[in-house]
């Protein structure tokens, strides 16, 4: 633990003179609550560093893929040279309109099949395109409550039923099917081969009930060209709207545009993401799961599931017997410029920060039991050496540390990652480790003595 040390008597002159001058206060000049009133002279700036930081790729089993989570993620990101590629298959089973469902009239002729998936958004350049291509699950009990590993995909044939090209700006504006606006949705057209099989399908047969239509079509996998070089996005798409389904566009002998809607039902429709990272070539793959002594000099820091950093204060439980008026650890993002490509991806809305208990075991330190303003972790734009904003953010620790000096909390270390609202998401931050020359991570801390 390195301590950088000054006393802030001098300070308090100033700000009383500025004090008196301006109308201003501590809580303006220094931050709020920095300093309890009356104990500036004797307040201790001090600046911990050496803080060793290690980024760490595992699995992460606090992703929860299925169930009620029925926003997913579908693309692939190639062209990321900082922290490498990113890819994310969907997997998704669609209903039958009615048990002993038949289409309407006789001699049916196919117009065509459409799979449609209602779009959420993106993240990444809206102009760079995803192939999305679709095949038929081979997947054996493929079903609604189960928790699939994200970083494992599910069975599907070889045998691609269709493909779409699109972009995130092709895809946004509502459709109008059949004269009935309906909104933004990823729309990918299926083989005539496969439409001409449903048509044959009857309702003593496939169509009689939920498990036979089950048994006959598993569902499909919905999977991005993982190999072009140019892929600068993902896209979002909600499986819960009414606009996620397959629809068999026909006419029959005696009526022209009929239409038969298979949707996805949230009470018995499977759905999974397959999630995918890959670092080979990236400058990321440099700093995961090293063995230095002294940490990485870097943090790579991603949205869940992907890279997260350990973080390790040596000596911290043996810091000096006095009232702690504030402990804020500081995380700055480092940036070298377009090559960086932050103009393109985002650094998260949010970091995470928890604390190790016992052994992978992790709760929220105690100053999480705030207000969020007060803990932090949000992402804040300041301005760097350079003139280049950037993100940051900054921790509230002071309860942490008050009670590790009393003994009351251990000094395990910290798990710092990336936050999103969504359960899979592709946000990352390049920001400065203990070692950096820069901007290291730092834990400043104002206290006095008792």
């Amino acid at each position: 633990m390195k301590i950088k040390l000054r006393n802030l008597g001098y300070v308090a002159a100033i700000v009383s003179v500025l004090y008196a001058s301006t109308g201003c206060n501590e809580a303006t000049l220094l931050g709020k609550n920095l300093i309890p009133p009356g104990d500036l002279v004797n307040a201790q700036d001090t600046t911990i560093t050496g803080i060793i930081t290690r980024n760490v790729l595992k699995y992460d089993s606090s992703v929860i893929n299925g169930y009620t989570n029925y926003d997913k993620i579908l693309g692939s990101i190639t062209a990321d040279p900082v922290f490498g590629k990113t890819h994310a298959f969907v997997f998704m089973q669609v209903g039958l309109p009615t048990s002993n469902f038949a289409f309407s009239g006789d001699s049916q002729t196919l117009d065509s099949v459409v799979l449609c998936l209602s779009y959420l958004g993106y993240k990444g350049d809206s102009t760079t395109p995803q192939t999305f291509k679709v095949y038929r699950m081979m997947e054996e009990n493929f079903k609604i409550d189960s928790n699939y590993a994200y970083n494992k995909p599910l069975a599907y044939s070889p045998v691609m039923l269709g493909s779409a090209t699109v972009t995130p700006l092709s895809v946004r504006d509502s459709v109008d099917i059949y004269g009935n606006k309906q909104t933004a949705q990823i729309r990918i057209k299926l083989s005539n081969a496969f439409g001409n099989e449903l048509l044959q399908q009857t309702k003593e047969g496939a169509f009689a009930s939920d498990s036979a239509f089950r048994a006959y079509l598993k569902g499909f996998a919905i999977v991005p060209d993982t190999l072009q070089g140019n892929h600068k996005n993902m896209m979002f798409v909600d499986m819960s709207n009414s606009n996620t389904k397959l629809n068999v566009f026909y006419k029959s002998n005696k009526q022209d545009s009929l239409y038969a809607t298979f949707a996805f039902n949230t009470s018995t429709c499977g759905h999974s993401n397959f999630f995918l990272r890959n670092y080979n070539g990236s400058e990321a793959a440099n700093y995961i799961n090293t063995t230095t002594a002294g940490g990485d000099s870097i943090m790579f820091l991603q949205t869940a599931p992907g890279l997260t950093t350990n973080l390790t204060i040596p000596g911290l439980e043996n810091f000096p017997n006095v009232i702690i008026n504030s402990a804020e650890l500081v995380i700055t993002q480092i940036t070298v410029g377009e090559s960086d490509q932050n103009n393109i991806y985002s650094a998260p809305s949010a970091l995470t920060l928890l604390q190790y208990t016992n052994g992978d075991s992790t709760k929220l330190p105690i100053d999480a039991g705030g207000t969020a303003a007060y803990y932090g972790g949000t992402k804040q734009i300041v301005t760097n050496f350079g003139g280049v904003m950037i993100a940051q953010y900054k921790f509230t620790l002071n309860h942490y540390l008050q009670q590790l000096i009393k003994k009351n909390e251990t000094n395990n270390g910290f798990k710092l990652k990336g936050a999103s609202s969504l359960v899979m998401d592709v946000d990352r931050v390049k920001a400065g480790g203990g070692s950096h020359s820069q901007y290291s991570v730092k834990l400043r801390v104002i206290y006095t003595k008792p």
